[in-house]
């Protein structure tokens, strides 16, 4: 959370400045790219698992591990049906396929201080998991315009960040052992599909992805050790490794 700190390349538009970029094409009128599946996302995630413990023997954990799932009775649907209801909002599909596909189990308080993701019951808001870090962050409010928010991909400047979207965020994991280090969804920006902004927050700024089936796409590069820099990668990266197993179509982020 501390990085939404970090002024620098940041805009700050006055409130009764207008937008620099008034026609800039917003996350509401593109596609989210998600072409995916439970199925699919168990092969990613499976994939993602076995070349973790492949590339290393020791270190940090896997935040993904392959699972045997017990077959469920419907019970999963009712419990997305009702944590729906709980948060107001309407969760975006890749998220609730990869829940269909891994139902993680961890709480707040077991990941607060280290990697994983959280249980469908146990996500919540910023405001609610992290008070602290949403203080720290309104104390210096920053808002990126149209022409440089809506930016995905490599063109993406990780320094571009709307505080406001903060206290509403859904934070739905950690990828790392700090506590800022969060795996959150911006209800407040949806693609035409339907997917949430997901994003990835971090001491050296911030990484937004049009979908959480794209972070995560990206993120299993990370955790592989392929880069020690925070995404994004170029999708030509990407190809030839698990991402594969994730399909997306009408890609239009480089």
């Amino acid at each position: 959370m501390a990085a939404l700190l970090i002024l620098a390349g940041c805009s700050r538009t006055p409130p009764d400045t207008p937008s620099q970029s008034e026609h800039a094409m917003t996350l509401d009128q593109r596609v989210s790219g998600y072409a995916g599946t439970p199925a699919d996302w168990r092969r990613f995630l499976d994939c993602w698992s076995r070349e973790v413990g492949q590339a290393r023997s020791a270190g940090p954990e896997p935040l993904v591990a392959t699972v045997a799932l017990a077959p469920d009775d419907g019970a999963l649907e009712r419990t997305i049906e009702e944590r729906q209801r709980a948060l107001g909002v309407a969760l975006p599909r890749s998220y609730l396929d990869f829940i269909r596909a891994q139902r993680p189990q961890a709480d707040w308080r077991t990941i607060a201080h280290g990697a994983g993701f959280l249980s469908l019951g146990a996500v919540d808001t910023v405001a609610r998991l992290d008070p602290e870090g949403l203080a720290l962050a309104q104390a210096q409010p920053l808002h990126a315009d149209d022409g440089q928010y809506f930016v995905y991909g490599i063109d993406q400047d990780s320094a571009t960040t709307r505080s406001r979207y903060l206290q509403d965020a859904l934070v739905v994991g950690k990828y790392g052992d700090s506590l800022y280090e969060q795996i959150v969804l911006f209800p407040q920006v949806r693609t035409r599909d339907g997917e949430m902004e997901a994003a990835l927050l971090g001491w050296a700024g911030t990484f937004r992805a049009t979908s959480f089936a794209e972070l995560m796409r990206q993120l299993h590069y990370l955790d592989l050790g392929r880069s020690d820099q925070l995404p994004p990668y170029a999708q030509d990266r990407l190809r030839g490794t698990c991402a594969d197993a994730m399909p997306m179509r009408e890609v239009w982020w480089k």
